[in-house]
C-alpha cells in the first residue's frame, strides 16, 4: 500500500505527461508521476518542432521559445519519390522549424515539474488499473520489489506503445501503429544539414533524415503495411549500400544510438477516457501522419486537460462522465484536434494513390506531378 495522499497519478514520464503534471499542479492539486524507467527522456523522438507553438509560452512562462533548446534551423523539407527522379520542396516560415534535443527538452520540463511540487517516481512501473463497479478507481504499480496501490482522484495514463499495461475496454489503440527503426549516428555526408529529408520506398514506407549539428543525424525507416513481410533493418541497411542518394549520405556513418518504436500513422482516437481515466500521448494518436514527432501536439493536449480537468476537480470535488465527455470533446475540436484530423485524412489519401493497388517507381513519377504541391503547400 501506499501513503501518499494525491489527487492526480500520471503514469509515463514523456511529453505528454510531464505537461500534464505541471499543469495540474499548476491547478492545485497533489500530482504524483510514476516512470517505469531508471531516467527520464530514454526513447528517441522526431525533434523537429515549430518553436512559435504556445503551449511553449504556457509551459515556460515566457514570450518565446528558450533559444538554448535550439540546435538547429530548417529551411525546408524534400520529398523524394522511389525513383528520386522527381521531389516536392516544401520551405518552412524563416526561423521557425528547429532541431532540438529531446533529452534536454524533457529535463527542463522534469525541472518544472519539481518546481511546481509534483512528485516524481522512477523505476516505478504500473501493472494495473484497479477497477470497482465498472470504474477505475485506483492503481496498483511495483518500485523495485515492493508494490504499492494508489487511489487519485483522477489517472492520467501517458505511457505510449511500449508497454504491457493494458488498456481498459472499451477503449481502442489508435489505427495504423506501425513498427519504426531509429538510429542516431555521425560522421555522415548531409549536403545541407538545414534540409529535412524524406525518401518515399518502392513498397508502402518512407526512410527519412533530420540532420543535428555535428555531422550527426536521426536516421528513421517505417512501413505503412506488411509490416511483418520486411525486415526494416534490412531495408536501410540495403539503402546505405544502393540507394542513389542515401548510398552516398550513410555509408560512411557510425552509428551511436538504435532503437525500435511503435509510430502512429491513423491519426488520433476519438474517444480516450473511462472514468477516472484518460489517455494522452502516442497512445492517444498524435504523430502527424504525414511526418513528425507530436512533441507539440502531446505537449498541448496534455497541459490544456490539466486546465481543463484541474479546474473541474477543485470546483466539484469529484469527476463525472459529462466532465470527461465535456474534456474529450474540447481535445477534438481544438485547433490541435482538427489538425492531427485534417492530416491524418490527407495523409491516407496520399498513400493510398501511391501504393494502392502498388506501382512501379515509373508509374509514381507520373502520378507525382498531380499533387505534390498539396505537399509544397503545407
Amino acid at each position: 500500500m501506499s501513503g501518499n495522499n494525491i489527487d492526480v497519478a500520471v503514469i509515463g514520464g514523456g511529453v505528454a505527461g510531464l505537461a500534464a503534471a505541471i499543469s495540474f499542479q499548476r491547478h492545485g492539486l497533489t500530482v504524483l508521476l510514476l516512470e517505469r524507467d531508471s531516467e527520464f527522456g530514454g526513447r528517441i523522438k522526431g525533434e523537429v518542432i515549430n518553436k512559435s507553438a504556445d503551449i511553449f509560452k504556457k509551459l515556460f512562462h515566457q514570450a518565446t521559445f528558450p533559444s538554448k533548446f535550439t540546435q538547429i534551423v530548417y529551411k525546408s523539407a524534400k520529398y523524394y519519390t522511389p525513383s528520386t527522379k522527381k521531389h516536392a520542396l516544401r520551405v518552412f516560415p524563416q526561423g521557425k522549424k528547429i532541431g532540438i534535443e529531446y533529452r534536454e527538452l524533457i529535463h527542463e520540463l522534469v525541472s518544472i515539474a519539481i518546481a511546481e511540487g509534483v512528485r516524481l517516481k522512477l523505476n516505478s512501473e504500473v501493472l494495473q488499473f484497479i477497477q470497482r463497479d465498472a470504474r477505475i478507481v485506483g492503481l496498483r504499480y511495483k518500485e523495485f520489489d515492493h508494490i504499492y496501490e494508489e487511489f487519485p482522484r483522477i489517472i492520467i495514463s501517458a505511457v505510449g506503445f511500449h508497454t504491457s499495461l493494458e488498456r481498459p475496454p472499451p477503449l481502442k489503440s489508435p489505427k495504423n501503429v506501425c513498427p519504426t527503426v531509429k538510429i542516431i549516428a555521425q560522421d555522415l555526408n548531409i549536403p545541407d544539414p538545414h534540409i529535412l529529408e524524406f525518401f518515399l520506398l518502392e513498397i508502402p514506407g518512407v526512410i527519412w533524415i533530420f540532420p543535428k549539428p555535428h555531422n550527426r543525424a536521426e536516421i528513421g525507416v517505417t512501413l505503412w503495411q506488411d509490416h511483418d513481410r520486411y525486415d526494416l533493418r534490412a531495408i536501410l541497411d540495403h539503402a546505405a549500400h544502393d540507394h542513389p542518394f542515401l548510398k552516398a549520405r550513410l555509408s560512411r556513418g557510425a552509428q551511436i544510438y538504435h532503437k525500435s518504436e511503435l509510430v502512429v500513422f491513423g491519426g488520433p482516437s476519438r474517444v480516450n477516457f473511462a472514468p477516472n481515466l484518460f489517455i494522452i500521448g502516442d497512445a492517444m494518436g498524435h504523430v502527424g501522419a504525414v511526418g513528425g514527432s507530436g512533441i507539440i501536439s502531446s505537449m498541448t493536449v496534455g497541459y490544456d486537460l490539466g486546465e481543463f480537468l484541474g479546474t473541474r476537480l477543485k470546483t466539484v470535488g469529484e469527476l463525472q462522465m459529462n466532465d470527461f465527455v465535456a474534456a474529450q470533446d474540447l481535445i477534438n475540436k481544438s485547433a490541435i484536434g482538427k489538425w492531427l484530423k485534417k492530416e491524418q485524412s490527407s495523409a491516407k489519401a496520399m498513400r493510398e494513390i501511391l501504393y494502392k493497388p502498388l506501382k512501379s517507381p515509373d508509374e509514381i513519377d507520373v502520378l507525382w506531378d498531380k499533387f505534390k504541391g498539396f505537399i509544397e503547400s503545407r
